[in-house]
């Protein structure tokens, strides 16, 4: 069995590392009906396996860079992130990644197997969700409704606007739903050991569906009136009910399938360090996730850099909890859900129903990262303050490497962070440029240069 999930992660290795190194726009005019990389099987598992990749590494690492969950060095090509100089050139393969291998090979499975093998295109459908999330968060316009026309001579593609995206996404995940529900028997074959997340299993696939909703639905809090109640309703219907029901990377630990924040410190040593503001946080509260979140120091402690310290390379680096070579780490969680329950609940002032879901939201945390439950005191002291300022502080500690509590800071402003004084700009930035390749060759692309300008949900 071991043997054979192996085989299939080398498969999808091999298709996601030819797609992601080519131009986007160069793999809208390959072949669809290639069999290699058509059976839903194999394009379900590259879906998976290039979102574990994006997950752990690129645009996610500079989302913890700007909100200071991490530090880059000058030892090599991160310390420009965190003086703030992040050129369309640095983001170009994140980018090739995200269209040109995760939501292509979506868009193939709901174009040639929707009607056949409903789950893995409802699977597809939600992986898809995840991707164009992280797209529209960090570039705002992006394409979709015409990204995937290439075998129909269309390969410079119209940008849909955020707004428009931020629509796509909830009738996507709408699709997914339907899809999940449908009867085993609608299917031709059903996803087991190639979906390496909840090896096929329809329910938890839903529930993580409706989290989804409620992120997006809560990211729109400076534009829709109801984005509180919508995110409440969602997770609502969701029906998480603890960590058994997250999604989660998942690496072999194998030449080929090493966790990537593990891959990346063995061959860039001391290129990326903690925070000093995220391990001061957590020390300061006598936090019991920091020795999961962070690897010792040099003398034998704790400690990260400071956003205007880009050569100290003795503080730690990110701890095992998430960056050993087998390390899964949360990509759609309890604790997320019971964070978005804790703002919406406080957004629609029910105080009461806002502290008991933050408090879950800290216990699911702590529970994940460190194996243990938290104590009550700790639990206490992280809640006793039910505000937004605290909510958005304690998923700050709790959501550690993912792009959340980035898109948290750029929409309520908390944590209170405080840019980098030596930074080629004067604020935190809030976008990345849209990459090179999309500006040369594509006339159609809404060109963003400015690291400054920001994305439409983000009207704070």
């Amino acid at each position: 069995m071991k043997k054979y999930i192996n085989k299939i992660i080398l498969s999808a290795l091999s298709i996601a590392t030819f797609s992601s190194c080519q131009n986007e726009l160069d793999t809208f005019n390959d072949n669809p009906n290639d069999p290699i990389i058509t059976t839903p099987s194999l394009l379900l598992a590259s879906m998976e396996v290039t979102t574990f990749g994006t997950h752990t590494s690129g645009v996610v690492r500079l989302g913890n860079i700007f909100d200071q969950h991490l530090t880059g060095t000058d030892i090599g090509q991160l310390g420009p992130y965190t003086r703030y100089v992040v050129t369309e050139g640095d983001i170009l393969n994140e980018w090739n990644t995200i269209y040109g291998t995760t939501l292509i090979s979506g868009h193939i499975l709901n174009r040639d197997f929707a009607d056949d093998y409903p789950y893995y295109n409802g699977i597809g459908q939600v992986l898809s969700a995840i991707s164009l999330g992280y797209a529209t968060d960090m570039w705002g316009d992006v394409p979709y409704d015409e990204a995937f026309l290439g075998d129909q001579g269309n390969i410079t593609p119209k940008y849909n606007t955020q707004q428009e995206i931020y629509a796509r996404l909830q009738t996507i995940l709408d699709a997914a739903i339907v899809n999940l529900k449908k009867p085993e028997s609608s299917n031709v074959a059903v996803p087991e050991i190639d979906d390496f997340i909840f090896n096929g299993d329809t329910e938890k696939w839903i529930k993580i569906a409706y989290v989804l909703k409620a992120r997006y639905a809560l990211r729109l809090t400076e534009r829709d009136t109801n984005a509180a109640q919508n995110a409440l309703d969602y997770i609502t219907l969701s029906g998480m009910t603890s960590n058994d029901d997250d999604a989660n990377t998942y690496f072999p630990g194998t030449a080929n399938g090493l966790n990537q924040w593990y891959a990346f410190e063995v061959s860039r040593t001391n290129y990326l360090k903690m925070g000093a503001l995220y391990v001061d946080n957590l020390a300061t509260a006598n936090d019991p996730r920091l020795p999961f979140v962070a690897a010792k120091n040099k003398a034998g402690g704790y400690s990260g850099n400071a956003t205007t310290d880009l050569t100290t390379t003795t503080s730690s680096y990110i701890g095992s909890a998430y960056a050993s070579a087998t390390s899964a780490v949360g990509i759609v969680t309890y604790a997320e859900a019971k964070f978005i329950e804790a703002e919406a609940q406080f957004r629609l002032a029910n105080t009461t129903a806002a502290k008991t879901a933050l408090e879950n939201g800290v216990k699911a945390s702590v529970l994940k990262i460190t194996g243990t439950d938290a104590t009550a005191a700790f639990v206490a002291a992280s809640t006793a303050t039910v505000n937004l300022s605290n909510i958005i502080q304690q998923k700050y500690n709790a959501l550690f490497l993912t792009l959340e509590p980035y898109n948290d800071y750029r929409r309520t402003g908390f944590p209170a962070l405080v840019a980098n004084p030596n930074g080629n700009i004067t604020t935190i930035p809030v976008r990345v440029p849209t990459p090179s390749d999309e500006r040369n060759y594509n006339p159609n692309a809404t060109v963003v240069t400015n690291l400054t300008t920001k994305v439409w949900w983000d009207n704070n």
